[in-house]
Parts: structure tokens; C-alpha cells; sequence
């Protein structure tokens, strides 16, 4: 991956497209661990700032997993499961909260589907872990 410094894109940003290309054409693959921010510094040319902020955008999209203390990693996508929504029901997206992140065990940038139905409390579902469908409607073929 070329990192242009004199390009109007900044180079974090740069950076954050040259990871993503390669974790979705399977060049970096689930689990793969990044190396500590200096290495990465020196191996692509860039500031450790430019790398924190590009793990940072990656993690924020739920491709990159992050504890402190230990080196990122790709993260495994999980496998989705279909959920049909009956008439009445009300579905949204936002992201999580820390605490929620913490009660439902999801990572930095897993969004969440909420669903609501009259009469019951609202249910909060990781949004990488499900597909909405409309009740009767057929599954797309892939």
C-alpha cells in the first residue's frame, strides 16, 4: 500500500482505505494481529498518530478489535441471523453505549438495532449479528 503525504486525502484516512481493501479482499484475515503502532509507523511511512487514527476509524466500523494493554486485531464477522418483523413492530439503528457494548460482550463500533413492540420493552440486538426482513418475504439468494 503507497501512502501519498501530498495528497488532499489525509494520510490516516489513506491509511484506514489501504487496511480496509485488505481485510475485505481477505489479505488480512480474521484474527490477524497488527503489529504495535511504531512498527506499523515505519512499515507504511506515516506518523503513529496516522495510525492510531486510522485503527481508530477501522475499529469505529467494526472491522478492527482493540483491548487496552494488547495489539489490534481484524475482527470475525459474525454470521448473521434473519429476523422477520411482524406488522407493528418499530426498528431503528444507533450505536452503543459503553455499558450496553459491556452487557451485550460487542465491540467499539457494533451498532444497534432496537426493536420495539407496543407494550414491551425495547430489545437491543448487535447490528452485524442480524437481517431484517418484512414477515412473508422471501430471502435473497446470494
Amino acid at each position: 500500500m503507497e501512502i501519498n503525504v501530498r495528497s488532499h486525502v489525509p494520510v490516516y484516512i489513506q491509511l484506514a482505505t489501504g487496511l480496509r481493501k485488505m481485510i475485505s479482499t481477505g489479505e488480512l484475515t480474521a484474527g490477524h494481529v497488527f503489529p504495535g503502532e511504531h512498527q506499523m509507523a515505519q512499515d507504511y511511512g506515516v506518523g503513529r498518530e496516522a495510525v492510531r487514527k486510522a485503527l481508530g476509524v477501522l475499529r469505529q466500523e467494526g472491522l478492527v478489535a482493540t483491548k487496552r494493554g494488547e495489539a489490534s486485531t481484524v475482527r470475525a464477522q459474525p454470521e448473521r441471523r434473519r429476523i422477520e418483523l411482524e406488522p407493528g413492530v418499530l426498528a431503528w439503528f444507533r450505536q452503543s453505549t459503553p455499558d450496553e457494548r459491556i452487557d451485550l460482550g460487542i465491540d467499539e463500533g457494533v451498532g444497534l438495532v432496537v426493536l420495539e413492540r407496543e407494550g414491551e420493552p425495547a430489545q437491543l440486538l448487535p447490528a452485524d449479528e442480524v437481517v431484517l426482513t418484512a414477515k412473508g418475504s422471501k430471502a435473497r439468494q446470494s
